[in-house]
C-alpha cells in the first residue's frame, strides 16, 4: 500500500485581528471583564504563549491589513473598514497540537469579545478572511470558517467561455480554471490540502470533496494524537476512503439514518511539498478530475450544498 508521511509540528501558531477605531492599550483588562461562555479559558490563559493580546497600529504591524478578503457578498463592508483602519487588536494562540481545537476557539472567542467591546471587525490572519461576528460554539465544527474553504469567482470572472456540460459535453471538461486550496488545517498540525485544474462548473463539487478530506483527515489525526505518539512525523496510506458521514461531519450535522446510503468513494492524496498534500481521483479512474467530479461516485449533496447549520438533520443549499 503507497503511503505518505509529512512532518508534525510540536506547536502551532494561530493570529486573530480586530480592527476598530479605538483599541484600549489595556485588552486583558478588557478580556478579563468580557461576558463570554470561553471566559474560564480566557482567564486562565491571558498573558502565557497559548493567549497574548496586543494592540497594533501602522507604524508596529508586522502584517498587510489590506490583505485581508471578504470571501462572501455581506462581508465586503467590513473588510473595507478592515482594510483601512489605523487600530488594530491582535490576538496570538501559540500552543501544543495536544490543545487543539480547544486553544483555536479560546483565542478567537477572545478575538470576538474584544470586537464586541469595540465595535470592530473581526479577522483571521491564517486564513486572510473577514469573519461572521458569532458566539463561538462550545462544540467544534470545521465549518466554522476554521480552514478558509470559500468558492473562487464562478466563470473566473466572467473571462471563462466553456459550455455548460448540460449543454454540450465537451464543458465537463471545457476548462480547468479552479484551483481551491485550504488555509488553517496548519494550525491543527497538519498539511494544507489542493485540488487544481478543475473546470468552472464543478468548482462547488471539487470545494465539498475538499472539505470532507479536511474533516476526515482532521479526526483521524486527533485520533492518532490521542495515542501519545513520540514521533515528528506520522505516515498515512495515500488512498482515503470518504463516506457520507465524513460530508455530515464537516458541518457538525448529527443525521444518523441516510435516505439515500451511498457507498464510500475513494481519493488519491499525494505529497508535493512538505505542508501540502493534493487531492485527486482514485489512480484505478480512467478519466479526468473533471470527469470524476461530474460522475456519479459522490455523494449528492456534494453537487449542491454550499453551506449547511450545523444542527441541520438534513443540510441543503
Amino acid at each position: 500500500m503507497a503511503t505518505i508521511t509529512f512532518p508534525i509540528p510540536s506547536t502551532t501558531t494561530s493570529r486573530f485581528a480586530v480592527a476598530a477605531r479605538s483599541v484600549p492599550h489595556d485588552l486583558n483588562a478588557l478580556l478579563r471583564r468580557s461576558p463570554t461562555s470561553y471566559q474560564p479559558h480566557i482567564a486562565g490563559r491571558l498573558g502565557s504563549p497559548q493567549l497574548q493580546a496586543t494592540r497594533d497600529d501602522l507604524t508596529s504591524l508586522h502584517w498587510d491589513p489590506t490583505r485581508i478578503r471578504a470571501h462572501r457578498p455581506e462581508d465586503r463592508l467590513a473588510a473595507r473598514f478592515f482594510n483601512n483602519a489605523t487600530e488594530f487588536a491582535v490576538i496570538t494562540a501559540f500552543a501544543p497540537i495536544t490543545d487543539q481545537p480547544r486553544g483555536v476557539q479560546v483565542a478567537r472567542s477572545a478575538a470576538y469579545a474584544i470586537a464586541k467591546a469595540t465595535d470592530g471587525i473581526t479577522a483571521d490572519l491564517v486564513t486572510g478572511q473577514i469573519l461572521t461576528p458569532t458566539p463561538e460554539r462550545e462544540h467544534f465544527v470545521l465549518a466554522d470558517h476554521w480552514i478558509g474553504d470559500a468558492l473562487p469567482p464562478f466563470r473566473a470572472n466572467g473571462r471563462c467561455t466553456a459550455p455548460e456540460p448540460e449543454l454540450d459535453p465537451e464543458g465537463v471538461n471545457g476548462c480547468t480554471c479552479v484551483r481551491l486550496r485550504t488555509r488553517g488545517l496548519s494550525r491543527f498540525g497538519l498539511p494544507e490540502l489542493q485540488m487544481t485544474e478543475v473546470a468552472c462548473p464543478h468548482d462547488l463539487a471539487a470545494l465539498n470533496v475538499l472539505r470532507t478530506t479536511a474533516r476526515r483527515l482532521l479526526t483521524d489525526h486527533w485520533s492518532w494524537l490521542a495515542t501519545g505518539p513520540t514521533a515528528n512525523t506520522r505516515t498515512i496510506p495515500s488512498t482515503l476512503h470518504l463516506t457520507q458521514t465524513d460530508f455530515d461531519a464537516f458541518w457538525g450535522s448529527a443525521r444518523h439514518t441516510h435516505l439515500t446510503p451511498t457507498a464510500p468513494f475513494e481519493i488519491t492524496l499525494a505529497h508535493p511539498k512538505p505542508r501540502l498534500l493534493t487531492v485527486s481521483p482514485p489512480t484505478t479512474f480512467n478519466g479526468t478530475t473533471n470527469d470524476w467530479l461530474w460522475g456519479d461516485t459522490l455523494p449528492l449533496g456534494i453537487y449542491d450544498v454550499i453551506k449547511a447549520h450545523p444542527t441541520l438533520l438534513h443540510p441543503a443549499a
